[in-house]
């Protein structure tokens, strides 16, 4: 992964200028690694790739900087409440007739001041080098980059990269979309089973990974995650779209795990992105559980009730 980075001059003045390698490796070598230990990377600070600008504006306020990468991405950079100098930015395409319209395709998370979990594989800001590649494994290569004075890892085989200050301390997370047009992840029924069991067990981490970024639950009416951080509204047992999915949950959990008496199709839009849809039985409360491929992973797209 090779994202597009926005680094602002307030960075480089809190992590320093001095430029040190990291212990045991020279700026720019590659390293001897192989396949990253993790699939996909898909929170970040608590939003997930493709939830709305909306979102990510209610919990967060209004941009204090933005502008347009090489290309063609709007990008739009945040204060992190209660914290001097971290910052979020995201990064929304601005094409009324693209699927991802207004829709987060980068997040990278930034600062110096520990700032709690990030939802990244169990790493905050201010972890150590060592901690990053127990968890992680080693990156595909390191290179230094001059402008803000960090080094960068780069795992090719996957939709992250890591910064490090030149005291080797975690200053720096961006994961993306990755490449559009590449061959869909397969999913169905298994993501869906395992989807259930984490909303009945409230298991917040797997309901995070297994979601969509535009997941919605429809009985009678749509309820979604556009309110917010994916994560707060998720772990909220009382919020509309929580409800909803708990009785979901309960439709899908008394079919067993082979989810029996359903049908996986194909689910071609004209302007998104094919996905798959698993349909119930006529004689469960629920009609269908639509996934599609986000980051590389087939996510719980859309449940929706008869």
């Amino acid at each position: 992964m090779n994202p597009s980075k926005v680094a602002f001059t307030l960075c480089c003045a809190v992590i320093g200028c001095s430029s040190i390698a990291l212990v045991g490796q020279q700026a720019g070598m590659k390293t001897d690694t192989g396949v990253a230990a993790h699939p996909h990377a898909h929170e970040l600070n608590g939003f997930l790739l493709r939830q709305d600008r909306k979102a990510v504006e209610a919990a967060l306020g209004k941009p204090f900087r933005d502008g347009k990468n090489s290309d063609g991405w709007h990008w739009c950079a945040y204060h992190l409440r209660g914290f001097k100098d971290n910052y979020l930015v995201a990064f929304y395409i601005e094409n009324a007739e693209s699927f991802f319209n207004g829709k987060v395709v980068q997040l990278e998370l930034t600062g110096n001041e520990p700032s709690g979990l990030t939802g990244f594989y169990g790493l905050e800001l201010g972890d150590s080098a060592k901690k990053a590649e127990a968890v992680l494994g080693k990156p595909s290569e390191i290179r230094h980059e001059n402008d803000a004075n960090v080094d960068l890892w780069d795992y090719k085989n996957s939709n992250y990269s890591l910064e490090f200050t030149p005291s080797h301390k975690l200053s720096s997370i961006q994961v993306d979309e990755g490449p559009v047009g590449r061959e869909p992840a397969v999913g169905g029924t298994s993501e869906v089973y395992a989807f259930a069991k984490a909303v009945k067990m409230h298991d917040v981490d797997a309901m995070m990974y297994l979601a969509s970024g535009e997941i919605e639950c429809s009985k009678r009416n749509a309820f979604g995650i556009q309110g917010g951080k994916a994560r707060k509204i998720l772990d909220d047992r009382r919020s509309a779209v929580s409800l909803c999915l708990a009785q979901a949950a309960d439709a899908i959990l008394t079919l067993g795990p082979q989810l029996k008496s359903t049908d996986t199709d194909i689910r071609i839009w004209e302007k998104a992105p094919s996905g798959i849809v698993v349909k119930f039985p006529q004689s469960s409360p629920l009609r269908e559980v639509v996934l599609m491929d986000e980051a590389g992973s087939p996510r719980i797209y859309e449940v929706t009730f008869r």
